[in-house]
């Protein structure tokens, strides 16, 4: 009779116990790993998407529609005023340091003068007005400072643009009315 016996098998199942709870061990860190950069990504994004909305929050928006007023001759637009909105939030947009720009497919002209802007409201909790109004002026009578008139005659497309270091850039695109009758003021 055999008193010891060696029984291989207790110490084999031994051995697969420990060979299993280390491959769970490396998984559990692994998973940690995967866990903690997809954490880390997450927030990253997170972050580059609240800027951007930022940024975007920033942008002036035309409020429709465009006027125009023709001239005393009834063959070309005097003024074009342009009202915008700018944003409610933290993205406040410095008005004074817009320049506007006017164009044909002839000429080009530059605004940058403040005193172009005026506000149209204001909405009592910061006293800071959220529309506000251009008047821009196409010919030398109504602004000596201009190099030269601006004409824009009738049926003619012409292109307003504002740019702003605060803002985003904007263009709108219009066209004058095909009839116009002397001081009148168009929707364009």
């Amino acid at each position: 009779m055999k008193l010891f016996a060696l029984e291989d098998r207790a110490f084999t199942g031994l051995e697969a116990a420990m060979v299993f709870i280390a491959f769970i061990v490396v998984a559990s860190i692994f998973a940690y790993v995967a866990l903690g950069a997809g954490f880390f990504t997450t927030q990253k994004t997170q972050d580059t998407v609240y800027s951007a909305v930022k940024h975007v929050g920033s942008v002036v928006q035309i409020v429709e529609p465009i006027m125009v007023q023709v001239n005393a001759d009834g063959q070309h637009l005097r003024y074009i005023v342009v009202t915008v909105k700018v944003p409610q939030r933290d993205a406040d947009v410095d008005m004074e340091q817009i320049v506007v720009t006017v164009s044909t497919a002839e000429t080009m002209q530059t605004y940058t003068e403040a005193a172009r802007w005026r506000p149209i409201d204001g909405d009592g909790e910061t006293k800071r007005s959220v529309f506000w109004q251009v008047q821009i002026p196409l010919l030398q009578a109504d602004d000596p400072t201009m190099p030269e008139d601006l004409i824009i005659g009738q049926n003619q497309r012409f292109i307003v643009e504002m740019k702003s270091p605060d803002a985003i850039p904007f263009t709108v695109e219009r066209m004058a009315p095909a009839a116009m009758s002397p001081g009148s003021w168009y929707e364009v």
